[in-house]
């Protein structure tokens, strides 16, 4: 998971419409899609092949409870329907993160660490919710990689809660997904094992990592964990390892 500056996106609400399912629009569709490179924001799946879907963050229909965690119990029944056609509250994500799908799927779960926030029911700006937001730099920082496992970059205990929880509920753990991340940090390790033993230059091998940390690159924040983790420090020192 990678930071998402959801506000340069929102810029261009006016080419969207006001419609009453905006989430549906082409144009909006297709602007949330190429903004962060045609990849799910949740797991970085490219979207090659497949539709977008447009995520409810908050979700916009009926709160289903997830495991023993609270939830906004004002709005069970009815989920934030006034976040509904907002812009600034949806997730372009693949089908595994969406849907209920294989062990996990987001669906319409939003667990909180708190349910005794609400003053009303359109009161979210205090909640403290469980999963991890792409849009929310903090957020992103909490959750890295070892391999193709999902592990957290906290040792609060309520931050490694929330890697747990978003971990499950955006399929991050699904396995045809980590299989593929596991692909990316394999490849890292053997580029940083052929600099090491001297069979490639430093500089092809800042050139190759470049591109597997780019924004635009599949699975890039685990190639970024395996950097940290296993690249030395004059190749870390030329590479821009922010997620």
């Amino acid at each position: 998971m990678r930071y998402i500056k959801i506000e340069d996106l929102l810029v261009f609400r006016s080419r969207w419409g006001q419609g009453d399912t905006l989430w549906k629009n082409s144009v909006l569709k297709k602007d949330f899609r190429d903004f962060f490179h045609n990849k799910c924001w949740y797991t970085e799946v490219p979207l090659v092949g497949q539709d977008v879907h447009i995520d409810h963050f908050r979700p916009k229909a009926a709160v289903k409870p997830f495991e023993n965690f609270k939830y906004n119990h004002l709005i069970q029944d009815k989920g934030y329907y006034w976040l509904a056609n907002d812009p600034s509250n949806y997730r372009a994500c693949c089908i595994y993160a969406n849907r209920k799908t294989g062990g996990g799927g987001k669906g319409n779960y939003f667990p909180l660490a708190d349910d005794g926030v609400y003053q009303s029911e359109k009161d979210e700006n205090n909640e403290h919710p469980m999963l991890l937001d792409p849009c929310v730099a903090e957020d992103v920082k909490l959750l890295s990689f070892l391999g193709n496992r999902v592990v957290p970059a906290t040792d609060d205990e309520l931050g490694k809660e929330r890697v747990r929880v978003s971990a499950s509920i955006y399929n991050l753990t699904d396995a045809y997904i980590s299989n593929e991340r596991g692909k990316i940090w394999a490849s890292i390790e053997q580029l940083l094992a052929e600099y090491v033993s001297g069979d490639i230059s430093k500089s092809s091998c800042i050139r190759q990592l470049r591109d597997a940390i780019s924004p635009e690159a599949p699975f890039s924040a685990c190639a970024i964990a395996c950097v940290n983790s296993l690249a030395p420090d004059e190749i870390k020192s030329e590479l821009d390892l922010i997620l």
